[in-house]
């Protein structure tokens, strides 16, 4: 058996080994540390007056959980007058936020998509979960990809967690029992591997 550490300054490195390994035909992933700094709005998000289509908040692309979103929506519209007189309440009885505005309003696709509506927003919208990622994905490029554990699609897939934690926190995995062995395709001797997250 081989145990190794390997500490990654980016996503996707490519670890190169002084002495080969021994052809590898098992492994798994036995812990981890990762830092929570996926961006669940990819471009600037949103608001606009649905009659003149005119500006009324613009936030930049990040990574947001409710509180977050709306602190930053609210500077934004303080900033312009708040013209729409749009209201947000969080973790109220019928949802985790709940939008009210005195005039229709229109949101960008990836503000909506976060918040997991349409593009256009009744005067009273309830939103139940932001949509934001629940899982890392760790690919390894020494899997065989032919003998899945996800529904038998080819995968390089190590291992799958739970994210846990909040935006930019530095999260450690200790022991992952839940994942078994993943078979290996690799030949005599194994030279480098590489490894990457994505959610």
């Amino acid at each position: 058996m081989v145990v190794l550490t390997i500490v990654a300054q980016k996503n996707g490195e490519t670890v190169y080994f002084d002495e080969p390994i021994p052809q590898v035909h098992y492994m798994r992933l036995v812990s981890c540390s990762l830092y929570n700094s996926w961006h669940n709005l990819n471009r600037v998000g949103q608001i606009n007056l649905s009659q003149t289509g005119e500006t009324l908040a613009s936030i930049p692309g990040g990574h947001y959980n409710i509180h977050t979103l709306v602190r930053e929506l609210k500077m934004n519209l303080e900033e312009n007058k708040n013209k729409a007189g749009i209201k947000f309440e969080t973790n109220n009885s019928s949802s985790v936020l709940r939008i009210t505005s005195k005039q229709g309003i229109t949101i960008s696709h990836g503000l909506a998509a976060l918040l997991g509506t349409g593009t256009r927003l009744d005067l009273t919208t309830h939103i139940n979960k932001l949509n934001t990622p629940s899982a890392y994905f760790i690919h390894c490029d020494l899997i065989d990809p032919s003998n899945n554990f996800f529904n038998g699609k080819r995968s390089d897939i190590l291992a799958k967690i739970d994210i846990r934690g909040m935006s930019y926190d530095k999260v450690s995995y200790p022991s992952l029992p839940q994942e078994a062995l993943r078979e290996c395709s690799t030949g005599q001797h194994v030279h480098q591997i590489t490894l990457s997250v994505k959610d």
